[in-house]
């Protein structure tokens, strides 16, 4: 085998550096994928060590080998299938008890195990003395220590995995307990049942699952009760902020306080960086369209490819902020703490504390929320969140917000001391806020909860973040992106700039010559949006607005704004720049779009835009699922076309029903 790849997987509970310990092995020589058949993700790495090649498979972090969550059940089936594999035991060294009953389990499957006792300082610290060497007599396994913080006993974890090479040789079962499994084929079936169990949503063997963990706790505390000695020097400022953070008034308080700094920063620390990619893009078209020669190459690549790209990229700072402070809330143990203020709340709606982060995060943008509920463990609670996350009030939607209030209440009008297009903005927000907990009862109805668990947390102690750790996840999860949800938004994109880009016959040819023959003249600004206007709506993407009218016009929209509809699919802030080109006004005059609004009227010579049809719209971009990189996103977290569309169906029906119902009364 000197010369065969083998694979070392890293096991071991959440929050226990498991991950940080993996960043410094691989270094940025990672790969992320989808373990096949789930959405959870399997992150692999290459390392060699004296010559030898090894896969590095970080699995996600679990509890027990009897399956509890997804993650849990997809690291079990790992584990029981893996051949030519070291299993490298990671156990946060400040919890040794709860960390070790799940590494009991794992040493019972026969496989070559090594235990590594990461944040050895810490514990040091805290006045926790390990006698590894003790420790490993009583365990059968090689003992090693690091603190992955500092960088320590890498070096050493390296040579000891090329030395492991034979399987544990206990098994960690009392032989005389007829109620356990007692050798390892019998425990691998054992688990193997628990497991198709789970994945089947059957209910578990809770008999034979208590006797086993009864058996594992008593000899681990005898274990313990030798090789580890405690003197606690808890700082008394540590265990003041605990209070605090878990305290019903000031525990809430304060994690509202930092839930809003952080989806505001989202939003404002971001736009400077997003302005610069969106610059940096329309430079790049423009330098495109004037280095190559006309025709169809130039047009897809200037009008297609760059702004799809743009499209793609311009998230990436929204994403990268939100993922840091979510990161820094897990690398300080304080996520847990908000998870468990949050959760009785949130589970009278069907979710549970966990989905509290998503959904404040969809404030700012769904797309890096979606991705965050990852987090959440079951299954049926993480897909409601997803779910509902775009319902929240995200930044693309106050352009278009802004404009239609701005048209519905005059600049002047006021309750009291507020002025009153605030109070109708704050509104909308409520009102996302409230249709979430909504929508999310109804998907609850529907959504089959193969498996009814617990809230259970184990509270991190709270730390300092390992910054090196959390920049190198920085960096995966945006290249995730990019190159997942990316290749879908990028062929819409194109797939849409070829309705707008052409028509039936030679509609737009047409539509050319009538202007060179109109304009003699290079055309200014207004002409050239005026041209712009009759090219949009004799294109398909025209053609289409006048088919669905009968369908939008219960909602008291006319083809001009079902174009709009159509074209801010692709985003919904793109509403707002369909319509100048409607209607013939430059993007940066906003007064001036306002104004030709209010002054169009339909056939009869009545307004188009009344108090009902904004109403109407505004209700509509609150419901409708105006964005294909949600879309996207939700296909890629939910690895199935079925929720994004049950998502995509529901959402824009309750758009269509609410904005109906309204114009209706209103009119």
């Amino acid at each position: 085998m000197e010369n065969q790849i083998q694979r070392i997987l890293l096991v071991g509970n959440p929050n226990c550096g498991k991950t940080s310990l993996f960043n410094l092995l691989a270094g940025l020589n990672q790969k992320v994928s989808n373990i096949p058949g789930t959405t959870v993700e399997k992150v692999t790495g290459k390392l060699t060590i004296e010559g030898q090649g090894y896969e590095l498979i970080d699995l996600p972090g679990a509890y027990s080998l009897i399956p509890k969550s997804e993650d849990e059940m997809v690291a079990t089936q790992e584990l029981l299938k893996a051949q030519n594999a070291i299993i490298v035991f990671v156990a946060d060294s400040t919890r040794l008890e709860s960390n070790l009953f799940y590494f009991s389990q794992v040493a019972d499957l026969g496989l070559p195990t090594l235990l590594v006792l990461n944040m050895f300082d810490l514990a040091h610290r805290k006045g926790v003395e390990i006698d590894t060497n003790l420790l490993s007599e009583k365990l059968g396994v090689l003992v090693l220590t690091t603190s992955a913080v500092r960088g320590e006993g890498i070096s050493k974890l390296k040579t000891t995995i090329g030395k492991v090479n034979t399987a544990t040789q206990t098994i960690f079962h009392e032989t005389n307990t007829n109620s356990v499994p007692e050798k390892i084929s019998d425990y691998r079936t054992f688990v193997s049942n628990q497991v198709e169990s789970f994945s089947k949503g059957e209910s578990l063997e809770l008999e034979g699952r208590k006797q086993d963990a009864v058996v594992r706790q008593n000899k681990l505390s005898d274990i313990l009760g030798v090789a580890v000695k405690k003197q606690s020097k808890l700082s008394g400022k540590i265990e003041k902020l605990d209070k605090l953070f878990l305290h019903p008034f000031w525990g809430m308080f304060i994690m509202f306080a930092i839930l809003f700094v952080i989806f505001q920063s989202v939003f404002t620390l971001a736009e400077l960086p997003m302005q610069g990619i969106e610059w940096l893009f329309v430079e790049a078209g423009n330098l495109f369209n004037n280095i190559l020669p006309s025709g169809m190459f130039r047009d897809i690549l200037v009008q297609g490819v760059i702004p799809g790209l743009a499209g793609i990229v311009v998230f990436l700072p929204q994403i990268l902020i939100l993922f840091f402070f979510i990161g820094i809330m897990e690398e300080t143990g304080y996520i847990t703490r908000v998870s468990f203020l949050s959760d009785r709340f949130m589970r009278r709606f069907g979710l549970n504390g966990k989905s509290v982060i998503p959904m404040a995060g969809g404030l700012a943008c769904a797309i890096p929320s979606i991705m965050a509920a990852r987090s959440i463990e079951n299954k049926a609670e993480k897909l409601a969140t997803i779910l509902i996350t775009p319902l929240m009030t995200c930044s693309a939607r106050l352009p278009v917000y802004t404009l239609l209030i701005s048209l519905m209440i005059s600049e002047d009008s006021s309750v009291g001391i507020f002025n009153t297009r605030g109070l109708v903005l704050m509104g909308m927000y409520l009102l996302g806020f409230v249709s979430a907990l909504v929508f999310s009862l109804i998907f609850r109805l529907f959504i089959k909860a193969e498996v009814h668990n617990f809230f259970m947390l184990e509270l991190p102690e709270l730390k300092a973040p390992r910054w090196k750790a959390l920049f190198v996840t920085l960096f995966r999860k945006g290249m995730t992106f990019l190159t997942g949800a990316g290749k879908v938004i990028l062929i819409v994109s194109l797939l849409l700039f070829f309705l707008k880009t052409n028509g039936p016959g030679d509609s737009l040819e047409k539509i050319e010559t009538q202007f060179e023959q109109q304009y003699s003249q290079e055309l200014n600004p207004e002409q050239g949006l005026e041209k712009e206007a009759a090219l949009l709506e004799a294109s398909w993407i025209g053609r289409i607005g006048h088919v669905i009218e009968p369908v939008i016009k219960p909602l008291g929209y006319d083809w001009k704004i079902g174009i709009a509809l159509i074209t801010s699919f692709a985003a919904r802030e793109v509403f707002v720049g369909t319509m100048s080109a409607i209607y013939g006004v430059a993007e940066d005059e906003d007064k001036g779009l306002r104004e030709r609004l209010q002054d169009q009227k339909d056939a009869s010579g009545n307004p188009v835009y009344t108090f009902p049809v904004l109403v109407s719209l505004l209700i509509f971009y609150a419901f409708a699922l105006q964005c294909m990189s949600t879309i996207a996103v939700v296909y890629k977290e939910t690895n199935s076309i079925k929720w994004p569309t049950v998502q995509l169906l529901s959402m824009t029906g309750a758009a269509y029903l609410l904005s109906m119902l309204a114009y209706s009364i209103l009119s």
